[in-house]
């Protein structure tokens, strides 16, 4: 499931076409300053690009493992069920295939496929313990009594796509999960912090507009709609905005800096938000380069209707 990028109400779906003449922008300063962060993203997603295997644009957005079924069931404690999949807490009851299966195929939405190598069960099992969000020292193991390999649909870079899998049966309960098996993936660079000594990066501050949270590119490849959430009346009204689009680009990889011009005059502004869109032209089509946000993380695009 793909995760939003912000907060809000969703209340209307608007499309920018303007910017009204009581609305104020961002500065030159922040301007520059968000050029600044867009070209550092791109420069570190361009060097994990790189490093990886193959051009598929198969780039995970959110989740490389899936739970199939939504109640553990009366014979299994499912708080410390969930507690030890997000700790990677696993222990193998049943041995599980060594071997690596037979190169397969990722098959998006308008039909587009690739080929790609496929990982064996206990290669799939060991990234999803590596995939630990948090540590539980009281938490139970779960039981892994099985795996057989499917395919599942993930979301990625370029919308939903159906993978290989390795799905994996647990003791005491119906539930199953879906680990993402192909080989050689690619996988975005991790978040910078301030204290991160790692990649030597800023990290990027707070959007002068909202950040977008998914989009949609047209048969051309050249335009880009971003969705994002924002003022629910448009810059002409009070506590309204505006928002206009920029596109920073490099060989890899897309960011689209979202800009808000807020009506100047003092009103009392609710907190409540609403989905908005704006559109970008970019110098070339999209094509397998990834849309990324100001912490070099990729946001789901997928073909306009």
């Amino acid at each position: 499931m793909t995760r939003l990028r912000g907060v809000g109400l969703l209340v209307t779906l608007g499309l920018t076409v303007g910017v009204s003449a009581c609305t104020t922008g961002p500065s030159s300063a922040q301007v520059a300053d968000l050029h600044r962060q867009a070209q550092e993203a791109l420069a570190r997603w361009d060097a994990a690009a790189s490093a990886a295997a193959g051009g598929s644009g198969f780039v995970i957005v959110g989740e490389s493992t899936l739970m199939v079924g939504g109640d553990w069931g009366p014979n299994i404690d499912g708080n410390n069920a969930k507690l030890a999949w997000g700790a990677g807490l696993f222990v193998i009851e049943t041995p599980l295939p060594s071997a690596a299966p037979p190169d397969a195929s990722i098959l998006w939405q308008d039909g587009t496929t690739y080929p790609v190598p496929v990982i064996s069960a206990q290669q799939a099992l060991s990234h999803m313990k590596a995939a630990n969000q948090w540590s539980c020292p009281d938490c139970t193991p779960l039981q892994i009594i099985g795996a057989r390999l499917t395919t599942a649909t993930f979301q990625t870079g370029r919308g939903p796509a159906q993978a290989p899998a390795w799905e994996f049966s647990l003791k005491d309960t119906d539930v199953k999960l879906d680990q993402v098996a192909v080989g050689g993936g690619f996988t975005a660079p991790p978040v910078a912090t301030p204290n991160d000594q790692t990649t030597g990066q800023q990290v990027a501050q707070s959007w002068v507009g909202p950040p977008a949270q998914s989009a949609t590119v047209d048969a051309s490849g050249m335009t880009l709609t971003v969705a994002f959430v924002g003022a629910p009346d448009a810059g002409d009204k009070p506590c309204g905005a505006d928002y206009t689009a920029e596109a920073v680009e490099s060989d890899t990889a897309v960011v689209v800096i979202v800009y808000e011009h807020r009506n100047t005059l003092p009103a009392a502004c609710s907190a409540v938000g609403a989905f908005r869109t704006a559109q970008v032209t970019l110098a070339k089509p999209l094509g397998n380069r990834t849309l990324v946000d100001l912490l070099a993380q990729p946001i789901s695009v997928t073909a306009a209707p």
